[in-house]
């Protein structure tokens, strides 16, 4: 037997569609699926806002209404299901958004028992945000690691094909030198040769020594940046579980 979702009892429901336009409603995962085997895909009802999923307006309404009715009325959103209740994160308990065309007319008490059940989702919708948004984020932070690395790693392996030709060069030129002089020049060039194959070692390695400086500095940066959003994770888990434990 399936059991019915929660909701308010709107005596204007069959009447009134306000609430169903310029709608803000956000879903919660359960929710996105329940559309889902409905037949619609994500994208055509759906929108991100600030980390959290939204229903799309069409033509400043809901997607979903079509001849002033709710097309997936059976199946709507469980914030549609609890409107217009609603939390207020101001006084941190729940009201009657003054937004509602009939706000004046509903005695909040009788709704009472409902409260629980809307604190309940808004706490819910609230964590997969977080989850939501710490995957973002730990997408963003391996994307710029990737990105850092290869900055680092692509001059160091174009200066070294370089310094590769030119010893190659080089030592070239020192064997057509030691081939085509017979005379006393060729120790002279060939001593030559080798004091200018030290000058390029030298620059060599000192280049070699600023590149691993950048490198270090690049890792130790990384290092950092990690254990910030590893931080920032632990803080976000600290405060689903604080809310998990005054549920």
């Amino acid at each position: 037997m399936k059991i019915p979702l929660p909701e308010f009892y709107c005596p204007y429901s069959k009447e009134c569609y306000q609430c169903c336009l310029d709608t803000e409603m956000t879903l919660s995962e359960e929710d996105i699926s329940r559309i889902e085997m409905l037949g619609y895909k994500i994208e055509e009802f759906l929108e991100e806002k600030d980390g959290f999923m939204a229903l799309q307006n069409t033509d400043n309404h809901c997607i979903f209404l079509k001849n002033k009715m709710c097309s997936i009325y059976e199946n709507r959103p469980q914030g549609c299901r609890f409107y217009p209740l609603i939390y207020d994160f101001n006084t941190e308990d729940i009201v009657i958004d003054n937004l509602c065309e009939h706000h004046d007319v509903f005695d909040l008490e009788i709704y009472r028992p409902l409260f629980d059940s809307v604190q309940v989702f808004v706490y819910n919708l609230m964590g997969e945000r977080e989850t939501r948004m710490r995957k973002t984020m730990e997408e963003e932070i391996k994307v710029e690691v990737k990105e850092s690395k290869e900055d680092l790693e692509d001059p160091l392996s174009k200066e070294s094909e370089k310094i590769k030709r030119d010893k190659e060069k080089i030592e070239r030129l020192m064997g057509q030198a030691i081939l085509e002089t017979q005379d006393e020049s060729v120790e002279k060039l060939e001593e030559a040769l080798k004091s200018e194959m030290r000058e390029i070692e030298e620059e060599i390695e000192e280049l070699e020594k600023g590149m691993q400086a950048d490198l270090v500095s690049a890792e130790e940066y990384i290092k950092i940046t990690e254990e910030g959003i590893k931080s920032e994770i632990e803080e976000l888990e600290k405060r689903r579980k604080n809310v998990e434990e005054e549920d």
